[in-house]
This record gives structure tokens, sequence and C-alpha cells, in this order.
């Protein structure tokens, strides 16, 4: 079983170095895990970086898959591009999202998600964060194949959860993962961090990426309808 974890990420190579040298120390099998990334190609930082032997030699010495994607710029407002695309790209059997600012803390938490194989839905790793919906979601492979994307919507993690959590196929899992985020812990308030736009938050209707848009609104029952198609099959 391979685990794909999915990471958008910007001017922040020291935090991405340090937070994937510690998930691959927590891992029971390293070898199994593939790690797509995503950067703007105005980060020169980040495509210097994810070219060095830092990086590469890191991955290469526990058998790790890995795929940098270099796109145009689409910012936080567009975040769903980012993770789509590295969804589309991913090969693993599940599909973890994670973020540069976070920190693994329990212990063979691949063997975790592995546990769960066959079932249609989205597990949710906790967090320190009291986050309303699947912050850290993990999604089969089968999800991106069903419906050609991640998310509709920019805020991704809004449309998992709610388009499993309303037709009951939202499971928690015990996979703690520390959110160091400036608002919360302190840490990280930096550039990447007051760049961040929460206009497409359910405040735009008028905006196709916001959920709060009517076609949107109609998808999200769709994708209701099709994840109950597929559990009772």
């Amino acid at each position: 079983m391979t685990i794909s974890l999915l990471l958008p990420t910007r001017k922040r190579t020291k935090l991405v170095h340090k937070m994937v040298k510690r998930l691959i120390k927590l891992a029971k099998k390293p070898s199994d895990l593939e790690i797509l990334i995503a950067i703007d190609d105005d980060d020169q930082e980040s495509i210097d970086y994810f070219n060095s032997q830092e990086w590469n030699g890191m991955l290469a010495k526990h058998n790790i898959q890995n795929k940098v994607l270099v796109s145009e710029r689409h910012g936080y407002i567009a975040l769903y591009k980012y993770v789509n695309a590295l969804g589309l790209e991913a090969q693993g059997d599940w599909l973890f999202f994670i973020n540069d600012d976070c920190v693994f803390e329990t212990k063979n938490w691949d063997k975790i998600i592995e546990r769960n194989t066959g079932y249609f839905g989205v597990l949710r790793a906790q967090s320190n964060h009291n986050h309303p919906f699947a912050l850290f979601p993990i999604i089969p492979k089968r999800w991106v194949e069903e419906f050609g994307m991640v998310s509709a919507v920019n805020h991704s993690d809004w449309w998992v959860y709610n388009c499993a959590a309303r037709v009951g196929q939202l499971r928690q899992i015990p996979i703690q993962i520390t959110h160091n985020r400036m608002d919360i812990t302190g840490l990280n308030g930096d550039e990447t961090y007051a760049e961040q736009d929460y206009s497409t938050d359910g405040r735009d209707p008028t905006n196709p990426a916001d959920y709060s848009h009517p076609e949107r609104q109609h998808d999200l029952v769709v994708w209701q309808r099709r994840i109950l198609e597929i559990i009772n099959e």
C-alpha cells in the first residue's frame, strides 16, 4: 500500500525539510510513501531546494518516490488548483493532505491509515487546531478517479469533509498532528502566512471557486449521491 502526501508550499523550504524528515522517522515503512510537492514558478528558493541533493538525498535514502510540480502562481485564493494537480499525479492508494507548518506526532501513522483499506470516505487526522472540518484529510485514490479532481472549491478540506460527513463517510483516526500556524501557536508568522486569503471561504457566492456558489452547492449533492452509490455497490 502506498500513501501519497500532497503538499503545496511556498518559500518554506526549511519547514518542509524538518516536517518531512520527522514524518519519515515516524513512519513504519517509509518506502511506501510518495511525496508530491506543488510550487510556484516565481519561487526560486523552492525550485532550488527541491532540485538539491539535500532534498532528493533524504528521500532516496528511504526509497521514497517524489515529484515536484512547478506552475504559474495561483496563490492561496486558488489553493485547490495545486491540490487538484497533485491529486491527479498521485499514484498512492491514499492521498493525504499536509501543510508545511504541520508536525507529525504519531508513530507508525502510515500503518493506521493502512488499517482502513477498502473504506471509501474521508479519514480525519487529529490536530491541536480546533478546526470544524477535516484539516488534514486522507482520501482514497478512487476519489480522484471517480470525480476527476480532489475538490471543486478552493477550500479542499471543507469540500471533502462535507461530501463525506453529510453521508456518514467520515472516520476519525488516531493520527495526531500539531499545526504550527501563527494564529494557533505563534510560530511561522512569515510572508507566506500573511498572504493567506479567505475571501472564498463561503463569503462570495458569485465566485465559482467558493463553496457558497449555487453550482458548487449542486455539485456537493451530486458528489454525496455518488459516494452513497459507491459504498452500496
